[in-house]
C-alpha cells in the first residue's frame, strides 16, 4: 500500500513538473511574440548650396556608450534610473543602424564631395567616425521624450596618425505620446534627424577641412 502511494505521488509530481514546464514554455513563447523591433529612420537631408563643402569621406565604425549599446530600448525612469524595455528594441546594434542612417543623410546633404562606406575599397582623404553618447526614452518627467546624442569625428586619412580635423556633438529631444506601437521609434527618428542636421551644419562651418 505504501509503495502504491509513493508511486502515485511520484507520478503526480512528474505531471505537475511537466505541466509547469509546458506552461513556462508557452508563456515564454507568448512574451517573445509580443516583442517588437524597430529601425531609427532619419528624415531627408537639406542639401547644402553651394556643395560640396569638403572632400570625399569614408564612414568608419560607430560606437555607443553603455548602456545605450543594448539592442533593447533603454528607458530613463523617475529618479534617473536606466532600465531595458523587454518588449521593444532595435533590429540590430543601435550604433550600426545609426551609422547607416548617418551615411545616407550625409550623402544626401552634399556636404562632402562623396561619401563611401567602410566596406568600399575606395581611398578617401577624409574618414568619419561616430559615437552615440545618449539613446534612450526619457520617462523621468511629465512628458515622455526620445533622446539622441551623437558625436562625429572627421579624420585626416592622408597621414599615418589619422589627425582629428573636426569633432562636434549634438543632442535632440522629441516628445511623443505613448500608445501607438511605433510612437517611440518615430520619435527616435525625428531626434536623430535633428541631431544629424545640427552636426552637418557644424561640419560645414568647420575650418581646416580639405575641399
Amino acid at each position: 500500500m505504501i509503495r502504491i502511494v509513493r508511486i502515485s505521488l511520484a507520478l503526480l509530481m512528474a505531471g505537475l513538473l511537466a505541466a509547469g514546464c509546458l506552461g513556462g514554455r508557452h508563456a515564454q513563447r507568448q512574451a517573445l511574440a509580443q516583442k517588437r523591433t524597430f529601425v531609427p529612420l532619419a528624415g531627408a537631408a537639406k542639401p547644402f548650396a553651394p556643395a560640396p563643402r569638403a572632400a570625399a569621406v569614408k564612414v568608419r565604425a560607430f560606437r555607443a556608450l553603455p548602456p545605450f549599446d543594448a539592442r533593447a530600448f533603454i528607458v530613463r525612469r523617475p529618479g534617473g534610473e536606466f532600465a531595458a524595455d523587454f518588449y521593444n528594441g532595435w533590429l540590430a546594434a543601435p550604433h550600426e543602424l545609426i551609422r547607416v542612417q548617418a551615411t545616407r543623410y550625409l550623402e544626401a546633404s552634399g556636404l562632402f564631395a562623396a561619401v563611401y562606406d567602410s566596406a568600399s575599397g575606395t581611398v578617401a582623404p577624409l574618414g568619419l567616425e561616430g559615437l552615440v553618447t545618449e539613446l534612450y526614452l526619457d520617462h523621468s518627467g511629465a512628458a515622455p521624450a526620445a533622446v539622441v546624442a551623437l558625436r562625429l569625428l572627421v579624420l585626416d586619412e592622408r597621414t599615418p596618425s589619422f589627425t582629428v580635423l573636426a569633432t562636434h556633438e549634438a543632442q535632440a529631444r522629441v516628445a511623443y505620446t505613448p500608445g501607438a506601437p511605433a510612437a517611440a521609434s518615430e520619435a527616435f527618428g525625428q531626434a536623430l534627424t535633428q541631431t544629424l542636421e545640427a552636426l552637418a551644419a557644424a561640419l560645414a562651418e568647420a575650418p581646416g577641412l580639405p575641399r
